[in-house]
């Protein structure tokens, strides 16, 4: 038995495969959290959820307020980022 399969089966793993498996749900659930905690940061900031804060911007004509654009374009990528995640993270345990 070479020593990495060795390794493997005193860690509970019964082929590489299992541990990438493992490896890759943990990542994806740290990159879970990580942009779970960056929405959580927004709507704690502006007191609402991503689609009231859109509307409340949008309907701000002529006013700039470019602290609150960025963050609007921060908290949508984090917002996606974290739906793309946890389908991966489905993806992974159904597999």
């Amino acid at each position: 038995m070479s020593a990495v399969k060795e390794i493997l089966s005193e860690g509970g793993y019964d082929s590489p495969e299992t541990l990438a498996r493992d490896w890759a749900l943990m990542l994806a659930l740290s990159k879970l959290e990580k942009y779970k905690a960056e929405c959580d940061f927004f709507e704690h900031k502006y007191k609402m959820n991503f689609e009231d804060f859109e509307t409340f911007l949008h309907k701000e004509k002529g006013k700039e307020d470019f602290e609150a654009e960025e963050d609007i374009e921060d908290w949508e990528f984090a917002l996606k980022a974290f739906q793309w995640w946890e389908d991966k993270i489905q993806e992974i345990k159904n597999a």
